[in-house]
């Protein structure tokens, strides 16, 4: 029984010794679909859903022998081997890739997330160019700290990001192949796939710093990409640009907050993660992944999701989608226009048909023709702190 991928941004790594256990059987098309070739060690995750402890290899999960003796936040390794019968997933200890044998042992990690443990967090934020925690009170006003405490509403990247504004400023011949590397990252408003929605989601839970000094592979990002414009424009000859490369800037230090509260966040146990998702065809929309630390012996937190437009067409819209339960949605939709909020409740049984379909179960669906209330959008700052930046 397969089920949909969690988002999972860091657990501790524990040890595994290699066992012997009964292995997990997998269909020849879910092998496929992997990549899976035989022998292949890979590195798989191991997280609670639904009451169900399942191992994760990218986009599938898979039930847990209990002769297996792993727990959630487990990222052991397995053996993919295949025969007559078809292909099976057997516990395996961590590979020794010595110089050597490297180029023969064949080791993929096809986790569902890149993994941030909390220990590695100042590791991290040192890649990203930020300095780590445990220098002490003296960093209290350095970019870190600023980062940590700066409100992440993705004002400059929103309007950065428009399809008319990136063209605007990557108009120059030499710019001109960067802008078509843009367009064919951001996704398509009219036919947007789970697949291409998740990737960009999970292309920015994790710096690709953090991912270059794990030997994972880098794809490109909005924050990578608007690097390399910036870079692009610093050693082009063309006119002056300095209020596009303030504006670049800017929205590289809203990206740039968002994934370093996600890791100060993590760290506490809650899961708090701010992305913001360009479009070839419309403005960009961000979205804020929530989920509340769990207590112990408290059952499992919903995992709520705010999404914020502020199209040209529409007006601003804010849609607020709460799952309990793995399947309970509740909705609840603020638009500035009579018409959006008039179109979203014509719609609304049509939408509740769509996600039983999908096995969820719409439980709410409020619509209010008003901007989003301010004392609901201050529950999504950050608590008040005391940095303060004194320099010139």
């Amino acid at each position: 029984m397969l089920q949909g991928p969690d988002l999972v941004l860091g657990v501790p790594r524990v040890p595994l010794v290699q066992m012997e256990a009964k292995p997990i059987w997998v269909e020849n098309q879910v092998a496929q679909q992997l990549g899976l070739t035989d022998n292949q060690i890979v590195q798989a995750t191991v997280s609670l859903n639904s009451g169900s402890v399942r191992l994760w290899l990218k986009d599938f999960s898979f039930e847990i022998p209990n002769t297996w003796g792993i727990k959630p936040g487990d990222m052991p390794f397995v053996r993919a081997t295949q025969n007559a019968q078809g292909w099976n997933v057997q516990l395996t200890g961590k590979p020794a890739l010595e110089p050597s044998d490297a180029a023969a042992a064949k080791t993929a990690t096809l986790s569902s997330a890149s993994l941030v443990s909390p220990q590695k967090l100042n590791a991290q934020l040192g890649l990203m160019g930020l300095p780590g925690s445990g220098q002490g009170a003296q960093n209290l006003g350095s970019k870190l700290g600023m980062l940590l405490q700066q409100q992440v509403d993705f004002s400059q990247s929103a309007m950065l990001l428009r399809p008319d504004q990136l063209s605007l400023m990557a108009n120059s011949p030499a710019l001109a192949q960067w802008l078509s590397v843009f367009k064919k990252m951001s996704l398509s408003m009219s036919h947007v796939s789970t697949h291409s929605l998740k990737k960009m989601v999970l292309s920015q839970a994790v710096s690709s710093e953090h991912l270059l000094a794990s030997s994972e592979e880098v794809e490109d990002s909005p924050r990578t990409l608007l690097r390399k414009l910036l870079q692009a424009m610093d050693s082009s000859e063309s006119e002056d640009k300095s209020n596009a490369k303030t504006q670049l800037n800017r929205a590289l230090e809203e990206m740039e907050s968002a994934q370093a509260q996600c890791a100060q966040d993590w760290t506490r146990g809650a899961l708090s993660l701010k992305v913001v998702i360009p479009f070839v065809d419309a403005d960009p929309v961000d979205l804020h992944f929530k989920k509340p630390p769990r207590q112990q012996g408290e059952a499992d937190t919903p995992l709520s999701v705010d999404i914020h437009s502020k199209s040209r067409l529409l007006g601003e819209v804010w849609l607020n989608t709460t799952i309990t339960q793995g399947r309970q949605v509740d909705l609840v939709m603020w638009a500035v226009k009579s018409e959006v909020a008039a179109l979203a409740k014509m719609n609304s049984k049509e939408l509740g048909f769509e996600l039983a379909d999908s096995g969820l179960k719409l439980s709410s669906f409020q619509i209010f023709n008003v901007p989003r209330p301010q004392e609901v959008l201050l529950e999504t700052l950050p608590k008040l702190g005391t940095v303060v930046d004194a320099k010139a």
